[in-house]
C-alpha cells in the first residue's frame, strides 16, 4: 500500500471534511507530504485551483488561512505539505483526480524535518517545530473544558446576529501559542480595504464593543487589497465553537447559520442574513438596454451546500428566488432580482454596509436609505 492510499483511507467516513478531520486529530505531529517531481507537484496545484473555482493563487491561500508567502513554499517544492492541509487540498478533487495522484506523492514522518535539521541550530528550525505546536493546541482546544465562565444562554440580539452572519461571510477561528509559550484565541473577518472598510471599522467593531466588550483591532494587508478586522478572546472563541457550532479553521465548504437562530425568531434569522450578504454579497446593477432602467439584483455565491440550502428554504417564503447549482465549479448561487423585490429586502432584511446601500440608492431604491447613509457618515 503506498503514502496515498493510507491518506485516503479511514474509519468509514465518506465526508472528505469528516476525512480531513480525523487525520487531523490522529497525531500531534503531523506527517509531511511531498510529490515524487516538480511537475506532479505543479498538476496537483493547478487541478486544486481549478476544482476551488478561486480566481488567484492569493485567493487559495486564503481559502485554507495561509499567508501568501507560506503558500509558495509548497506550491514551489522548497516545503512539505502538512497532512491536513494536503488531505484539505485533495477533498476538493472528484474522487477519480485524488486516485491519479496516489503514485504521485511520498510521505515523511512528522519528525522529519527535525531529523534533517538535527545538526544545525533551534532557530532555523523554529518556524516548524512552533507551527506543530500550534497544531497540537489546537486539537486541545476543541475538547477542552471551559475554563472560564461563557454565558451560552445569553439572549440572542440582532446586532449579535447581524455579527454571526458577517463571521459566516468572510470570517475564521484560530488558536495557538506564541514563542512566549501564551495561548492565543483569534477570531478573523476579512473584507475589501476600501468597499467594506466603513462595514469593518464602524459597523462590526462597534457590535464587538457593545456586545462582546472587546476592542477590534485591524490591519491592512500588503500587496493586496484586504482588511483584516482582528478580535481576540477566548470569550468569543468559545462562544462561537460551542455554544454555535462553527470548526475551528477552515469552513469554507460546511458553513451554514446555526440550529440556535434558524429556530429562532424571525428578526434574528434576518439579521443573520443581513451579516452574510453585507460580507459575503453584493448589489449588481444590471444596465442592458433590455430594461428600461437599470435593474438590481441581490446576489450571494456560496460553495457551502448546508448554507445555500438553507437561504434557499427560509428567503422563498418571502422572495422569487433565482437558486443555481454551478456543477463544474461546485459553487451556489441566490438571487433576489426586481425593483419590488429589492425595496421589500430592505424593509425585512436591510443592509448595514454602505457598499450595498449606495447601490440599492443608486437605482432608485427605498427612500429611507438617506437614513442609514447619513448614520454611516455619522461615524466618520
Amino acid at each position: 500500500m503506498n503514502s496515498a492510499e493510507v491518506i485516503l483511507m479511514n474509519s468509514g467516513n465518506t465526508n472528505p471534511q469528516g476525512i480531513i478531520k480525523e487525520k487531523a486529530e490522529s497525531s500531534a505531529m503531523q506527517d509531511r507530504i511531498g510529490f515524487v517531481s516538480d511537475d506532479s507537484r505543479k498538476q496537483f496545484f493547478f487541478a486544486v485551483r481549478e476544482a476551488s473555482g478561486v480566481p488567484s493563487w492569493d485567493a487559495l491561500a486564503g481559502m485554507f488561512n495561509i499567508y501568501r508567502s507560506q503558500f509558495q513554499k509548497y506550491q514551489y517544492g522548497k516545503t512539505l505539505l502538512p497532512e491536513k492541509l494536503f488531505n484539505s487540498m485533495l477533498a476538493l478533487l472528484p474522487k477519480e483526480k485524488q486516485e491519479s495522484f496516489s503514485p504521485l506523492i511520498l510521505k515523511k514522518s512528522g519528525n522529519w524535518g527535525i531529523v534533517k535539521g538535527g545538526k544545525n541550530n533551534f532557530a532555523k528550525n523554529s518556524d516548524k517545530i512552533i507551527a506543530r505546536l500550534r497544531e497540537g493546541f489546537q486539537r486541545k482546544v476543541a475538547s477542552r473544558e471551559l475554563s472560564e465562565p461563557v454565558n451560552f444562554n445569553a439572549p440572542l440580539s440582532e446586532d449579535l446576529c447581524e455579527f454571526i452572519g458577517a463571521f459566516i461571510g468572510d470570517g475564521c477561528t484560530d488558536s495557538y501559542v506564541t514563542k512566549q509559550g501564551k495561548s492565543k484565541y483569534h477570531i478573523q473577518i476579512v473584507g475589501n480595504s476600501v468597499s467594506d472598510k466603513d462595514y469593518l471599522l464602524i459597523k462590526l467593531s462597534s457590535i464587538a464593543k457593545n456586545v462582546f466588550d472587546i476592542d477590534a483591532k485591524h490591519y491592512f494587508r500588503k500587496y493586496s487589497k484586504a482588511l483584516n478586522l482582528n478580535l481576540y478572546s477566548k470569550q468569543l472563541f468559545m462562544l462561537l465553537t460551542k455554544r454555535f457550532g462553527f470548526p475551528i479553521g477552515p469552513k469554507t465548504y460546511t458553513v451554514k447559520i446555526p440550529d440556535k437562530i434558524m429556530n429562532s425568531e424571525e428578526k434574528f434569522v434576518f439579521a443573520t442574513i443581513r451579516g452574510i450578504f453585507d460580507t459575503d454579497g453584493c448589489v449588481f446593477l444590471d444596465q442592458r438596454k433590455i430594461y428600461n432602467k437599470t435593474y438590481p439584483r441581490i446576489s450571494l455565491q456560496t460553495v457551502s451546500e448546508p448554507l445555500f440550502l438553507q437561504l434557499k428554504e427560509f428567503l422563498s417564503k418571502y422572495f422569487p428566488l433565482y437558486a443555481h447549482h454551478n456543477i463544474k465549479r461546485h459553487s451556489y448561487c441566490i438571487e433576489v432580482y426586481g425593483h419590488k423585490q429589492v425595496e421589500k429586502w430592505m424593509k425585512l432584511i436591510g443592509f448595514s454596509n454602505s457598499r450595498n446601500l449606495k447601490k440599492v440608492k443608486a437605482c432608485g431604491g427605498d427612500q429611507t436609505l438617506d437614513l442609514h447613509l447619513t448614520k454611516m457618515a455619522f461615524y466618520h
